[in-house]
């Protein structure tokens, strides 16, 4: 049993210690990020104390396909957070991304007798949601009650009200099971414990969105290195996760085969000079555009701004319908994306990226990043790091998730020596 199913477990039969410091680990395509902070005293933003930040190596897609080199990368990121912190840390709060995340809903009710409802009573509806699911090959990461219902009519809170039928609806994420073991597998074995993998999209939102618009509805998107994720928020809860398999990597390889050059030439075109949205006289706006030459050394080039931003335009355009039409598929149409658009992710600082979104999805849009954080250098507070700094948040706040409460609850009873018994008697004689 992994030191994360053994955290899960002990979560049902007794309150969770929090240590006053925290790490978080956002294990992305193209850089491993570690943040170490804790909450203030009192009211007020958290505290970062360290940073670390590695390129990634070995991680494809949200999975990793190189452990050794995922793993040489996670102990330098939390080598270097630690000495910048001063402490040293022994769990931590990890991410995952990718194609492989996706959300279902479940729904169940309970009868009540006319009394109070407590915290009893709300595991028992979410466990009666979680009667009839199945995830094989999937592995659950957090889920959060959309709705409840007392008698019939929509409640945000049951806690202390009464009523003969309680009802729930749930929004779950899950992710392939291999993914989910190899991530915690690999912090693993850097001597560390994992306290919980949320959604890469879910963790940005933590740390990038205001409270008004959890409440009135927005749609989170994360534009990393592989993969575009979404996450859709409605009257303050997860709605819906998804993702498409393109990211902002597949634009630097767009440049790079366009134009004959280097990754590495083609990434630092797309950062300084790339941008989604056509710019006036960049016709006769010539940019250094280096190129391999007949003898495979790179040699200067000039080349107008136009062609660069015909490469990276198309790809940009086509990540956020692909995402669009995905969302729509599954029943979310367009005035169900929110008031507005938050776009996090390193892809979120390419230059017209927001206007091109906004286009897009028929919204309006903003850049998210981390907000009510001390500590963050200018460095690392942009919108790239927004995912480890809601992971920080979480691993801080650690909200209760009762839905895996249930389901722990659900299988402790199942293999009770009594319930077993009963089973046994039941196959024999009936």
């Amino acid at each position: 049993m992994s030191s994360l199913e053994q955290k899960l477990k002990a979560q049902s039969r007794e309150q969770v210690n929090i240590s006053p410091m925290v790490a978080a680990l956002d294990i992305g395509a193209s850089k491993i990020t570690c943040f170490i902070g804790r909450a203030s005293n009192g009211p007020g933003p958290m505290r970062v104390y360290g940073v670390g930040a590695r390129p990634s190596r070995g991680v494809r897609n949200g999975a990793i396909v190189d452990l050794e080199s995922v793993e040489r990368s996670v102990s330098e990121a939390f080598h270097q957070a630690e000495e910048m912190a001063g402490a040293a840390v022994s769990e931590a709060v990890v991410s995952i991304s990718g194609f492989g995340l996706k959300t279902e809903q479940a729904r169940g009710g309970i009868s009540l007798p006319l009394g109070e409802i407590g915290v009893k009573e709300k595991r028992r509806v979410v466990a009666a949601a979680l009667a009839n699911k199945r995830f094989e090959g999937r592995t659950i990461l957090h889920s959060t009650p959309s709705w409840f219902k007392i008698d019939g009519n929509i409640v945000k809170e049951p806690l202390g009200m009464v009523g003969r039928k309680l009802e729930v609806s749930v929004t779950i994420v899950t992710a392939p099971t291999p993914i989910w073991r190899n991530i915690v597998l690999c912090v693993e074995r850097t001597n560390r414990h994992i306290a919980g993998v949320i959604a890469a999209p879910f963790a940005s939102s933590l740390a990038s969105l205001a409270e008004d618009e959890l409440e009135s509805g927005a749609l989170l998107i994360e534009m990393g290195a592989r993969s575009t994720t979404a996450a859709l928020f409605r009257n303050g809860a997860l709605a819906h996760v998804d993702a498409v398999p393109i990211g902002s990597d597949h634009v630097t390889q767009d440049i790079a085969h366009c134009f004959g050059t280097s990754a590495s030439a083609a990434e630092k075109l797309k950062i300084v000079h790339g941008s989604a949205i056509a710019n006036i006289n960049e016709d006769e706006q010539m940019i250094d555009a280096p190129r391999f030459n007949e003898e495979g050394k790179l040699v200067a080039s000039l080349t107008p701004k136009s062609l660069l931003t015909g490469i990276v335009r198309p790809r940009v355009e086509e990540t956020l319908e692909l995402l669009r039409d995905r969302l729509i598929a599954n029943g979310i149409e367009n005035g169900g994306f929110g008031r507005r658009i938050i776009l996090t992710g390193g892809g979120a600082q390419l230059n017209g990226v927001r206007e091109l979104a906004a286009r897009v999805f028929e919204s309006h849009v903003r850049v998210g990043r981390p907000q009510r954080f001390v500590g963050l250098g200018d460095a690392v507070s942009g919108p790239g790091f927004a995912v480890c700094a809601g992971l920080l948040r979480w691993g801080i706040d650690r909200p209760t998730d009762l839905t895996r409460i249930a389901r722990q609850n659900e299988n402790e009873l199942f293999n009770h020596p009594l319930t077993k018994a009963v089973t046994w008697l039941k196959e024999i004689f009936w």
